[in-house]
């Protein structure tokens, strides 16, 4: 790697007491409860877990074979935690719930008691505690027995959040091994402004300046190994590295990021990943970036005054945890630093057999896999946590009985032909109802959207008349597709509906087929690439005023995140987001979520025959 050196530190365990310093308003520890000299700490870390509580189905390569295992989840890797925790470690998360029905049903309240039980150090904010609102974050606030650190953001009295502000901290501090180490919370401003329901009574500070502001704080106090627990993404790491004296290591989120340092990726069928970047701060750049040491874990950023800052990241959604060793000389410079994220696996195990079916291994199988995963730096076998099942299984028993739960009721059959037949203006339309459906779900999922598109392919049944349960919106959204969102100009959104109409209709690969909300168009079937919609109507979200859309006019557009990477042939999508990083969002919702939701928020969780007036296919020829 082109920076700093990383080194393995010996580690030299003391038994000592560790204790957690809450920021505002307590006093510094008494000096002579302060040592000054070289200090090793042992940073565990996970991020952007999304309500994955349970481990994950997942392909590796393992000997060179396909292999099929459980990965991940908070009850194995609690399991990996509490083995690699030490007198001098901290336990840190860099934030996010929602996206799976844990959350959906209970609203955050089984994650904040999985961190309450695993006894995490510290917890930051990111916007996605943000999508009940304030008052809902107010009373995960009061659950929480572990600290929470969010230095940019300050609640109004007007705000549920400001009747329990003095629980979260902008920082706080632990003492590890006679050594004060600060740990600052921050999130990113746009971010949770523009795309979760943050109320206006929370106030949000600038990004960089506010940590300067708390790192100067820690330094005045005699604190000269700080960490930064962001939730902004990794280039924006980077920018916090480059900019703001003091920092040494920065434990990052957001942006989903693989890092690896190991070499060990390839072998196991996975690869780093640092793109899908948010856009910068703003007055702030990206440029230069490629310079760094992109996807090193940790990636090593000369910082302002000359030294090492080391950030890190943990992947996403609970399949793995980040172990970092940083050696700290006597001046508080953290002059080395290594580690990796480690992945736990689980069985059952399965392989293709003579016919190319998956089935579990043979036990002489399982032990020659087992001896590859023990070689391993990156695979872990780790069981269940006895003390996380006891949590999760009366949730998740809970998931379970209520996927037969009616949700609401359809009170006309949404059918989903992929490609419609010809009809005249004023006729009955054709087409996929279940899909407009699908794509209304997700421009109410968020007041920023104002318009939504989704690929016919992507919904895989009719919502028949009749009762409507959570597992009928699963059936019908069975991918593993998140809701994202984009920043498009008019013509940029006719540019995208034309790419996938074109190719549906001309490739054979039909569930490209483009349906919208707050979009309507007409469709020619026999027409030339560019030219299959025509005569594009864009309605107003707050007065439901259909008008001609604007070519030049900039507006936010929901999709899936298949169709968002040009899949399907939505190339535009993928462009815009090529662009600029910065109009693209992946919210990381699963995306049967907001139609679970949409249907039991309308009138008596009643889904109504098609308005045609709202429709998106105006007529078909």
């Amino acid at each position: 790697m082109k920076t700093w050196k990383r080194t393995v530190t010996a580690f030299l365990l003391l038994a000592v007491s560790i204790s957690v310093i809450f920021a505002a308003g307590v006093e510094d520890l008494p000096s002579s409860a302060v040592s000054d000299g070289p200090v090793t700490v042992r940073i565990i870390h996970t991020n952007d877990h999304h309500s994955y509580l349970d481990g994950s189905t997942m392909d590796l390569r393992i000997d060179g074979v396909p292999t099929r295992m459980l990965v991940g989840g908070f009850s194995r890797l609690v399991s990996v935690i509490e083995d690699e925790r030490t007198p001098n470690s901290v336990v840190l998360n860099s934030g996010e719930l929602n996206g799976t029905l844990y959350f959906s049903f209970f609203k955050g309240e089984p994650d904040f008691k999985v961190f309450n039980e695993l006894g995490l150090d510290a917890y930051a904010l990111g916007n996605h505690e943000f999508d009940e609102g304030d008052g809902r974050l107010a009373e995960l606030v009061e659950l929480a027995n572990f600290p929470l650190v969010s230095s940019n953001m300050q609640p109004e009295p007007a705000s549920p959040l400001y009747a329990v502000r003095d629980q979260i901290k902008p920082y706080v501090i632990k003492e590890i091994d006679g050594q004060k180490v600060g740990i600052i919370g921050i999130l990113k401003v746009e971010k949770t402004k523009n795309s979760s329901l943050v109320s206006d009574d929370v106030n949000f500070t600038p990004e960089i300046e506010t940590a300067k502001k708390y790192v100067a704080e820690l330094e005045a106090q005699g604190i000269n190994k700080i960490i930064l627990l962001s939730h902004v993404g990794y280039y924006n790491d980077i920018l916090f590295a480059r900019h703001v004296p003091g920092l040494d290591v920065i434990v990052g989120g957001d942006t989903h990021n693989l890092l690896d340092s190991t070499g060990e990726l390839a072998r196991f069928g996975l690869s780093v990943n640092y793109y899908g970047q948010t856009g910068p701060f703003p007055g702030y750049t990206h440029d230069g970036f490629e310079a760094e040491d992109l996807g090193a874990y940790p990636t090593t950023v000369v910082g302002p005054t000359g030294d090492p800052v080391h950030i890190v990241t943990a992947w996403q959604y609970a399949y793995g945890v980040g172990i970092l060793d940083v050696e700290f000389d006597a001046e508080g410079k953290a002059i080395a630093a290594e580690g990796n994220i480690v992945i736990p696996i689980d069985d059952p195990i399965l392989q293709p057999n003579a016919e190319g079916a998956r089935v579990e291994v043979t036990a002489d199988k399982r032990r020659q896999i087992m001896d590859t995963v023990a070689s391993s730096k990156v695979l872990r076998y780790a069981p269940v946590s006895p003390k996380m099942e006891e949590i999760l299984t009366p949730y998740r028993n809970e998931i379970e009985e209520r996927k037969n739960e009616q949700i609401g009721t359809v009170a006309a059959t949404m059918g989903y032909n992929r490609i419609p037949t010809v009809f005249k203006a004023g006729e009955t339309p054709t087409g996929s109802y279940a899909a407009y459906v699908v794509a209304e779900a997700f421009k109410q999922a968020n007041p920023r959207i104002d318009v939504a598109i989704q690929n016919s392919g992507g919904v895989r049944t009719q919502f028949l008349e009749g009762k409507f349960t959570v597992g009928d919106a699963i059936q019908a959204l069975p991918f593993s597709n998140t809701v994202v969102m984009l920043d498009m100009t008019g013509q940029e959104i006719v540019r995208v509906l034309n790419q996938a109409a074109y190719y549906a209709l001309n490739s054979g690969s039909t569930g490209a087929f483009p349906y919208s909300a707050g979009l309507r168009y007409d469709v020619n079937l026999s027409a030339g690439d560019g030219k299959v919609i025509t005569n594009v109507d864009v309605q107003d979200r707050a007065s439901g005023r259909w008008s001609k859309i604007d070519s030049e006019k900039t507006y936010t557009v929901s999709t899936n995140s298949f169709t968002a990477l040009g899949k399907d042939n939505y190339l535009e999508f993928a462009a815009v987001r090529d662009a600029d990083p910065g109009k693209f969002e992946d919210t990381y919702i699963l995306y049967y979520v907001p139609l679970k939701e949409y249907i039991e928020k309308l009138p008596n969780s009643t889904l109504q025959p098609l308005n045609t007036d709202n429709y998106c296919l105006k007529s078909v020829r």
